[in-house]
């Protein structure tokens, strides 16, 4: 959940319940404003990336050393700093403990499954149409 808001953020409030999203979406671009797509000119996956694009520095540290962002979300944290269109709002009734895979684990795993389907479809198909051919 969200514990604390930076500036011009006024989408949110402090208990709101997100996701993290780590192909976020800053609703500018026109990826963003494109319904074909959604890999955001400014939040899309870059692993070379490992500061906050406010800025450039990274907001976590250890012994004074910086330890930098990953993937726009840091995940592996108990806390979190990330840009606004890096989160979900989501219906706070829903137990967090439930829903945290849905921000990569489910999509990934679902993508991957309907990729599989067609390729399995389509090798069906061309299999099939062969054979009636080859009689």
């Amino acid at each position: 959940f969200v514990e604390s808001i930076g500036e011009g953020v006024t989408n949110l409030i402090p208990g709101d319940h997100v996701l993290l999203v780590f192909t976020g979406e800053c609703q500018d671009c026109v990826h963003c404003k494109s319904e074909e797509s959604n890999m955001c000119d400014l939040l899309r996956i870059n692993t070379d990336r490992c500061a906050m694009l406010s800025d450039g520095k990274s907001r976590f540290s250890v012994k004074g050393k910086p330890i930098h962002h990953f993937v726009g979300t840091s995940a592996f944290n108990e806390y979190t700093v990330v840009h606004v269109g890096c989160l979900a709002k989501i219906n706070p009734a829903t137990p967090l403990y439930k829903v945290c895979v849905l921000s990569c684990g489910i999509s990934t795993g679902l993508l991957l499954t309907y990729i599989l389907y067609v390729i399995v479809e389509q090798a069906i198909y061309i299999v099939t149409n062969l054979s009636y051919l080859c009689l």
